[in-house]
């Protein structure tokens, strides 16, 4: 078997991680605007495991996040949601607004139930980048089985009426992807999403494949194992072989609402303890720091608990996008596997 210069490169990182790796900028910043949710859905650990307290994010450290990249000519993309609904934030208009105003990259993923013709105007005016409206579902019985305290109807309207908005501006952005997560129940409605998507103007749809979650209970994965997707295909599993390095820490980092700093995307609970930037001199500074650099090189050698057991990290399959824009170039259907 041939080694490329990349897996060669991976087996040396187990044994020696040189700490100038980390003083590179993040690709994406994970902004928690808020981890308040109104929906709960069934295995998402917002609902069922998050122990620390709730609040929202206040603009100047907000700001101040952002303000850190003013003398950078490439500029991280800022990801304003985390374990919460960011639509519930009441200045998530204003945080876009501001981020993209400084030449950031700027993307959300909603649930959509607070998207009225008011706030998606609003937020397609904001200058935002990129969009993941998600319905988990294509009827009823599909979607609020799972996403239980909202709406079939009333979401599809909600998307709807956003798609509706951005032609009525004539604005290109944001991109607009609709996010959805295979269950048993909604497995066999892919192809009426499909032309439902296409039909309304979205640029893309994204199935993103189904597992019970690392954070989840014995007792709520016997419950809510009937949602496993039929086709095996549609279920996320762990990579046959185990992989010894991660780079999810060098590429990406997380910033609390309270303003902590996170180790990765998988974190929902803060398991790993990092300094607060408010209190440590501003994100570049904190993130920069000996004690941060050591604990993101021990996340890209897996290192802690959270890793052994991450639905991300270690899944050979999350899922697939069916691209409309590039659907003749890019694969016979538009389809990307990821």
């Amino acid at each position: 078997m041939i080694r490329t210069t990349k897996n060669i490169l991976k087996e040396l990182f187990k044994y020696y991680t040189p700490s100038f790796i980390f003083k590179k900028i993040p690709n994406m910043i994970i902004i928690e605007t808020t981890n308040i949710c109104n929906l709960r859905c069934p295995v998402c650990p917002t609902t069922i495991d998050m122990t620390r307290s709730r609040g929202f994010m206040d603009f100047n450290l907000f700001k101040n996040i952002i303000d850190d990249f003013n003398e950078f000519e490439k500029k991280p993309e800022i990801a304003m949601n985390f374990s919460g609904e960011p639509t519930l934030h009441k200045n998530i208009y204003q945080f876009v607004e501001y981020a993209s105003s400084k030449g950031h990259r700027t993307y959300i993923s909603t649930n959509v139930t607070a998207m009225n013709k008011n706030n998606s105007v609003k937020l397609i005016k904001s200058g935002l980048s990129d969009i993941h409206l998600c319905i988990d579902g294509f009827s009823n019985k599909s979607h609020d089985t799972y996403r239980i305290g909202s709406k079939f109807e009333i979401i599809k309207r909600n998307i709807e009426i956003f798609m509706n908005s951005k032609h009525e501006l004539n604005s290109k952005n944001p991109n607009v992807c609709i996010q959805t997560l295979l269950t048993s129940l909604s497995e066999n409605e892919k192809d009426d999403m499909v032309k439902w998507a296409e039909d309304i103007g979205a640029d893309s749809i994204d199935f993103k494949s189904f597992n019970l979650g690392s954070f989840t209970s014995k007792e709520l994965k016997n419950k809510y194992e009937y949602l496993l997707p039929t086709e095996d295909k549609f279920r996320r599993h762990q990579k046959k072989e185990f992989k010894s390095i991660c780079t999810i820490p060098y590429h990406q980092t997380v910033v609390y609402w309270n303003g902590d700093l996170g180790l990765c995307c998988t974190d929902f609970d803060k398991k790993v303890k990092m300094p607060n930037i408010r209190q440590n001199g501003g994100f570049l500074k904190t993130i920069f720091s000996k004690e941060v650099i050591d604990i993101r090189k021990n996340g890209l050698k897996k290192k802690y608990d959270i890793c052994s057991d991450c639905s991300i990290g270690n899944a050979d399959y999350m899922g697939y996008n069916y691209s409309f824009e590039n659907r003749d170039k890019d694969s016979k259907d538009g389809i990307k596997y990821s």
